[in-house]
């Protein structure tokens, strides 16, 4: 009955309280609060204390309603869920399905870096893979799950690990290694089992014992098996599945080692059981069959032939191949031994094909039971041919099982031999923990005696420092009383700085409104209206200037003064030139000069655009100022530059260039407005320079390239 095994072995990991009612999730607000209470959820699922069939199918539902409100960045939550759904498939007999939601589990838990979620989807993945007949997936999860155990210490991780290699040994016939690793675990969970309160843990260990109760029952240690049972017996109460698998056991057992009285009594504990349930159970099936089988082996024919009806009509009920397959073996043999072979014949045949594809033990048994029954009709030819081909099954599998006991041996000496591996670099690691310990203490002794040192060195430095402590007082006022100083010797070279511009730049803008103001004063007369009005707009226009003027100066005093910076920003350049074109009209008009802009309206620079307007002001005042009479400025770009070019015939580059490099001005001498652009240049990262195009021209370079 492996498909029993499979399922038996799901519920491990599996069971973990009694059924509760689906929650509201509208009256939780955050997402994690939502997940923590679908969890609880699918898990009150896992019991199904009352052996509901829909159970499952609302377990896989809501566990795949689960997937879908977990996040893609949380994987370990995403991992339960596609657990739970794979367990409800897997209920359903829908192995497929389970296979696929495992691996998905499996997946999420190699990203979430979870060793016990790896592992219970291996434990998971084994029977599945099996049952699928995909071996190579079969031994890939073994040997992931083999290396998760071989590298933690993890009690639950193990307990599930030995179970789960448990069956990979038995479902490959490997008794003795599968009894080892069964064994393990059940020793693992002993500890535990008679003390706890989690009735998953007190379920778990039956199962274990029903299994190697099982395994028992294949090397024909049916005392060991019955012990087993006995062991486990006290906590399958906690599911009814595992309940009735354990009754099923104890009637085969006892049927088998023949104590027909104990056998029938926990078969009638089984009918009792099974009364009420609106499904056939296979194990009241199977407990028919053996008691059926322990008569007609003792030629109680008489009360085998109430079994085998009753085991006949259980199946049929069921319409499950596997169950229908084993009463017409049964049947077919009881007929055969009841004088009844040519009935006997007929349901032979029809349990063949499926004993072929299910066990071929039962095969074997079925190819002698035919032979013998074709041998009772008289039909030698055909009894002979069944009897070549039960000969040959036979020694088929007397080779099979030669050869898989020394495979099995074979494997648990390598698992022994691992094991003392490991256990010998447990020892090492020990060892080694030992060495660091020693050393660890050797240098805590080091550490205390530097320590002691180190005390003994700091008092010494309080003292030197006590020594040390009023000249580092003493230095510091000095440095602050110098960094006073310093900053003081800044702020009268900027005063003087300040007050030298002011009477180097505003001296002709002022003398111009005061010469405006007296035309106003001492011949009023002599103005007409509109040379009045043209009067009023220069004045208008002069006081303009001065303002703009003092803003620039205020301005640039800023800019030498600590924590004053540009504010960057994209500036459209011919916008601002023009700007400083349009403010020195009058100026140009009165030497009779052309201004001409030929800056691209797309030419933008990172700048700031009041100082740039300042430079821009200063060098075109010099450019007017210094400028022939009647000649053309032109303004243009390149690269990153922009070329102020004027027609001056006394102007020598070099000069310029060195007033450009004087650190002090003198407010009496000329270079003023060049000081203040090249102090306004500097603050926005780039630099002015002049260069001599031919001896009539002269251009004036703003650059922000390296």
């Amino acid at each position: 009955m492996r498909k029993g095994l499979f399922i038996l072995l799901g519920v491990l990991l599996g069971l973990t309280g009694i059924k509760a009612q689906e929650p509201d999730l509208s009256k939780l607000t955050s997402t994690q609060d939502k997940i923590k209470a679908w969890i609880a959820y699918c898990e009150s699922l896992h019991l199904n204390s009352k052996n509901s069939s829909g159970n499952y199918t609302a377990l896989q539902q809501a566990a795949l309603k689960g997937v879908n409100l977990a996040p893609a960045d949380d994987p370990e939550d995403r991992g339960h869920f596609y657990y739970f759904a794979a367990f409800g498939y897997y209920y359903q007999v829908k192995f497929d399905s389970a296979q696929y939601c495992y691996y998905q589990c499996l997946h999420e838990a190699q990203k979430a870096k979870d060793a016990q979620m790896i592992a219970n989807a291996c434990v998971a993945l084994i029977p599945v893979n099996f049952q699928l007949q995909q071996q190579s997936k079969v031994d890939s999860c073994k040997d992931i799950l083999q290396s998760v155990m071989d590298t933690t210490h993890n009690t639950n991780i193990l307990q599930d690990g030995y179970s789960a290699l448990g069956s990979y040994y038995q479902q490959k016939s490997y008794y003795s290694a599968a009894q080892n690793y069964l064994i393990k675990s059940i020793e693992l969970r002993k500890k535990i089992v008679d003390t706890t309160q989690d009735p998953k843990v007190k379920l778990n260990y039956a199962i274990l014992c029903y299994m190697l109760a099982k395994l028992y029952g294949n090397t024909d240690m049916h005392d060991k098996g019955l012990a087993s049972l006995k062991e486990g017996q006290k906590f399958a109460i906690y599911s009814p599945l595992v309940d009735t698998r354990y009754l099923s056991s104890f009637t085969e057992e006892f049927c088998t080692s023949g104590n027909i009285d104990s056998a029938l009594y926990y078969d009638s504990l089984l009918e009792l059981r099974s009364r009420n349930s609106p499904v056939v159970l296979s194990e009241s099936v199977s407990a028919d069959i053996s008691i059926a089988q322990y008569y007609i082996n003792n030629k109680q024919y008489n009360r085998a032939g109430p079994f085998v009806e009753k085991a006949d009509a259980l199946a049929t009920k069921s319409k499950s191949p596997i169950l229908i397959y084993q009463s017409q073996m049964a049947k077919g043999r009881y007929l055969k031994e009841t004088g009844k072979p040519a009935e006997a014949i007929i349901l032979l045949n029809q349990s063949m094909p499926v004993a072929r594809k299910i066990s071929r033990e039962e095969y074997t048994e079925v190819l002698k039971y035919m032979a013998e029954a074709q041998e009772a009709v008289g039909n030698k030819n055909a009894a002979l041919q069944y009897y070549k081909q039960y000969t040959q099954q036979l020694d088929s599998l007397t080779k099979e099982t030669v050869s898989r006991n020394i495979a099995d041996q074979e494997t648990r000496y390598q698992t022994s031999q691992k094991e003392q591996r490991i256990a010998v670099l447990d020892k090492e690691n020990q060892l080694e923990v030992l060495e660091l310990q020693n050393a660890y203490r050797t240098r805590l002794l080091l550490v205390v005696g530097l320590a002691a040192l180190g005390v003994i060195a700091l008092l010494l430095y309080f003292n030197y420092r006590d020594k040390e402590k009023l000249n580092q007082i003493l230095n510091k006022k000095n440095d602050q009383l110098g960094e006073l100083n310093d900053q003081l010797a800044v702020a009268n070279e900027t005063k003087a700085k300040l007050f030298g511009i002011i009477g180097h730049d505003l001296r002709a803008p002022i003398g111009k409104i005061v010469q405006l103001l007296q035309i106003q004063k001492e011949s009023p007369d002599l103005m007409n209206e509109q040379s009045r009005q043209k009067h009023e707009e220069k004045l208008k226009t002069a006081s303009e200037n001065v303002l703009e003027t003092m803003e620039d100066l205020l301005l640039w005093s800023k800019s030498q003064m600590q924590h004053f910076t540009p504010q960057f920003s994209p500036v459209k350049i011919s916008e601002t030139i023009q700007k400083e074109i349009n403010f020195l009209h009058e100026s140009t008009e009165d030497k009779n000069l052309k201004v001409h802009n030929e800056v691209p309206s797309g030419f933008v620079q990172n700048t700031d655009e009041n100082f740039l307007s300042v430079i821009i002001r200063n060098l075109l005042q010099n450019s007017v100022k210094y400028g022939d009479e009647g000649s053309t400025i032109s303004i243009s770009a390149a690269g990153r530059k922009i070329l102020i070019t004027n027609q001056m015939v006394h102007a020598r580059t070099e000069d310029l260039n060195r007033l450009l490099e004087n650190t002090q001005v003198n407010s009496k001498s000329s270079g003023m407005g060049l000081q203040i652009a090249k102090d306004l240049t500097t603050s926005i990262q780039a630099r002015i320079f002049f260069q001599q195009q031919d001896n009539q021209h002269l251009t004036a370079v703003i650059s922000w390239e390296k």
